[in-house]
């Protein structure tokens, strides 16, 4: 006897409304006990699953979507709040008449989840980060892609000028230099300010990768370059070019009547006369010089 699978056939009101009843595929999320320090885990767990199954009912009904995230909450610390999350959920349905479809259930579930279990601590440890986050050597990517996850979580506005400010303070100073440099007028926007930084940092590599990119050996920058030409300035020298290379101080020429007094030499001069007295200096008595009057 040769056995068959049946398979219900579908709901043609679920089809027409782009629902699938087929059973939810893949590795579920793991069960949420309460713990702070895995809020954001599990409902990072919980999106993946239902990008996985995105067709599903389960996660196309907000209703259903609810439902099927509280079966995984397990345990004394999480217990009666997902009961009482249960009893919002059913009295919205049967006693306020709200739709299952409704997407503000999902929405107003989310918020209530973020608000009691959000990790404070670690949010402040995420600012932290932020703040003294700096790119390292080469690696725009890597800078770019940090940058962004701890605004996200720490709830920045990508839009918001303090946060432009931070990712240009976190470059590379000689890449932030090329970016002010090479763009006018400046860029004002984070997205901006990535894409610029990229473009000026590929320029960089394949300078260096074909042996055109050199050091200015303490040599003016293009900054200073262009402040001394705008200055009038040509001959401009950086201050460590100065210091390698001194001016000599001039010194002006002399002759033989050109004795200064500081060049005598003091041992030459003999002892001063000894003091003789008031009007004696000059060997002079007052007679003597009365005369001379």
């Amino acid at each position: 006897m040769i056995g068959a699978t049946v398979t219900a056939p579908a709901n043609p009101t679920d089809q027409a409304n782009g629902h699938n009843n087929r059973a939810l595929s893949r590795v579920p999320p793991p069960m949420f006990n309460g713990d702070r320090d895995k809020s954001e885990t599990f409902m990072d767990k919980f999106t993946s699953y239902e990008l996985v199954n995105r067709d599903s009912k389960q996660f196309t009904t907000p209703f259903l979507k609810v439902a099927l995230c509280l079966s995984y909450f397990n345990g004394p610390k999480v217990d009666a709040w997902a009961r009482q999350k249960q009893s919002w959920l059913k009295e919205q349905r049967d006693t306020l008449g709200v739709a299952i479809t409704d997407p503000q259930l999902w929405v107003d579930f989310e918020d209530a989840y973020k608000n009691a279990f959000t990790d404070q601590d670690a949010k402040l440890v995420a600012y932290q980060q932020l703040h003294s986050l700096k790119m390292q050597g080469s690696d725009i990517d890597s800078y770019i892609a940090d940058f962004d996850c701890l605004i996200s979580e720490v709830g920045h506005n990508p839009m918001d000028i303090g946060v432009v400010m931070m990712f240009r303070e976190g470059l590379q100073p000689s890449l932030l230099q090329e970016v002010l440099l090479h763009n006018v007028p400046t860029p004002t926007t984070l997205h901006a300010w990535k894409r610029k930084a990229r473009e000026w940092q590929m320029v960089y590599k394949e300078l260096h990768n074909t042996g055109l990119h050199r050091t200015n050996n303490g040599g003016p920058t293009d900054l200073q370059k262009k402040w001394a030409n705008w200055l009038g300035l040509k001959s401009y020298q950086t201050p460590a070019q100065r210091a390698a290379n001194p001016t000599p101080r001039y010194t002006p020429p002399r002759t033989n009547s050109q004795v200064m007094p500081m060049d005598v030499d003091a041992g030459a001069m003999g002892n001063p006369p000894p003091y003789q007295g008031r009007g004696q200096q000059n060997g002079l008595d007052v007679t003597e010089r009365s005369g001379l009057l």
